[in-house]
């Protein structure tokens, strides 16, 4: 039984401590899909809300039989699939159109090599976002569900309510999808593309995209994700998608959700 399984016992059984613990385990990866899936900041913010009040009103129903963090990306997933909150909308070929236009170098002396680096990881974040808001809605989720979250294809079929064939069916369509375009486009995937993420910098800051003194991504002060990726050397083909996505820190929870919920709750006269 794993730390929040335990928790999860805890808080059924009327731990209101517990049950605070266990909302701040969860709120991260909670965040983490609905900011994928949403591809909106404030969106995922008031989504993750919503999602861990109905992961506290619900908990009398879990039994158990599937790890807490399973059952809630399940709660989660329904309660994404049934909102009617937008994703920014993002075509293939709108994306393609614009990594095709004229780059803009960073003006030597304009910024230090920190602070291009930066700026660089929050380039490739978002573009890999807009990829991702490229999708379809189911496939969307089955590919962040699988090939993010990294949930088994049990798991991931049962909290989209599909079987297991039709989970892999979308996430491998998902990926075929993703592996293809950054295949022709992505200079990450394969240095032999024309697209680098420092000549995006100077394009996403005229677009109004890219603020340098407000950052829109967790980025690791040791090592950016665009590090790790060219340290790893040559990506392989089949599993590009894959490596580009999971190199990415996980993004925290915006705020500590857990005081919220608490006293949401505690409004409704929740015992």
């Amino acid at each position: 039984m794993s730390a929040l399984d335990g928790l999860a016992a805890r808080a059924r059984a009327g731990d209101r401590a517990a049950l605070e613990q266990l909302v701040r385990g969860l709120q991260d990866p909670m965040y983490g899909l609905a900011l994928r899936v949403l591809g909106d900041r404030e969106q995922a913010r008031d989504a993750t809300q919503e999602i861990l009040v109905l992961v506290v009103t619900q908990l009398s129903g879990f039994r158990g039989e599937a790890a807490v963090t399973t059952w809630a990306y399940r709660v989660a997933t329904r309660h994404l699939l049934r909102s009617r909150r937008r994703a920014r909308r993002w075509t293939f070929e709108r994306l393609a159109g614009e990594l095709g236009e004229e780059p803009g170098e960073i003006a030597p002396g304009t910024l230090a090599r920190a602070e291009e680096r930066l700026l660089e990881e929050q380039v490739f974040i978002g573009c890999t976002q807009a990829m991702l808001q490229a999708l379809d809605r189911g496939q969307r989720i089955a590919f962040v569900l699988g090939a993010i979250c990294e949930l088994e294809a049990s798991d991931a079929a049962h909290a989209l309510g599909i079987s297991e064939a039709a989970f892999r069916k979308r996430l491998s369509r998902a990926r075929a999808a993703l592996d293809a375009f950054l295949a022709r486009h992505c200079g990450v995937a394969d240095p032999a593309n024309r697209c680098r993420c420092a000549h995006q910098v100077n394009l996403n800051v005229e677009r109004g995209r890219l603020d340098p003194a407000r950052l829109d991504y967790a980025v690791s002060a040791s090592r950016t994700s665009l590090e790790t990726l060219r340290a790893m050397g040559e990506i392989a083909e089949a599993r590009r998608s894959l490596q580009l996505y999971r190199a990415q820190p996980r993004p925290p929870a915006p705020e500590d959700f857990a005081a919220r919920v608490r006293s949401m709750i505690e409004a409704a006269s929740w015992s």
